[in-house]
């Protein structure tokens, strides 16, 4: 963290639990889904398609939530760390896939056009803002643990689905998307953490 403005501490308190309890929530409701639904199946179902259908209260629940906390969390970064052109863009870019996650539930696959437009903001603007703000802060911690997780969720949603795709590994779209989840997951349960230590 660079400069002298003043930080609002409060701010940085509620955005670190905010953080912490969406990451959470999201992980537990989707996966309760999957456990719940009787019909899905890691090897052959996408986690979206939970949207429609039994257990869609979960998973669209989960998606809802998960993505205004997620929303709030990122004014809390944005209060922790440098005021550099490229850490205000990636927090911007981190704010809009936790949109693009919110409209994920409100649009289902019975949608399948703009359902696919808000998916894809999600999973790939979410790392896209890691890596900006790993490349423009200078919290040395933060900038390894933002590029790092940045470009493994990057590589996660692009690279991995082909990798699946042409082996002979029978694997569903859920695994990469779990996985990213999981990582960005990491990223903002961390730095939550690292905003409640300041702020405490």
């Amino acid at each position: 963290m660079t400069g002298h403005r003043r930080k609002n501490l409060k701010l940085m308190r509620i955005a670190g639990v905010s953080g912490i309890s969406g990451s959470v929530f999201v992980i537990i409701m989707v996966l309760l889904a999957t456990f719940v639904s009787p019909w899905f199946s890691w090897e052959e179902n996408a986690l979206s398609e939970l949207g429609v259908g039994e257990v869609s209260l979960f998973f669209n629940c989960a998606v809802l939530v998960g993505g205004l906390l997620g929303f709030f969390f990122a004014f809390g970064v944005k209060e922790y760390l440098d005021e550099e052109p490229k850490v205000k863009l990636g927090i911007v870019s981190f704010m809009l896939a936790s949109l693009c996650l919110v409209f994920v539930a409100v649009f289902t696959i019975d949608y399948p056009f703009t359902h696919g437009l808000v998916s894809l903001g999600y999973f790939l603007l979410g790392p896209i803002g890691l890596i900006l703000i790993g490349l423009g802060t200078e919290n040395v911690p933060v900038k390894k643990m933002s590029f790092v997780l940045g470009i493994a969720a990057l590589i996660t949603i692009l690279v991995l689905p082909i990798v699946f795709l042409v082996s002979p590994l029978h694997v569903g779209f859920a695994i990469p998307e779990l996985i990213h989840s999981l990582i960005v997951g990491m990223w903002t349960i961390n730095m939550s953490l690292k905003l409640l230590s300041y702020s405490f």
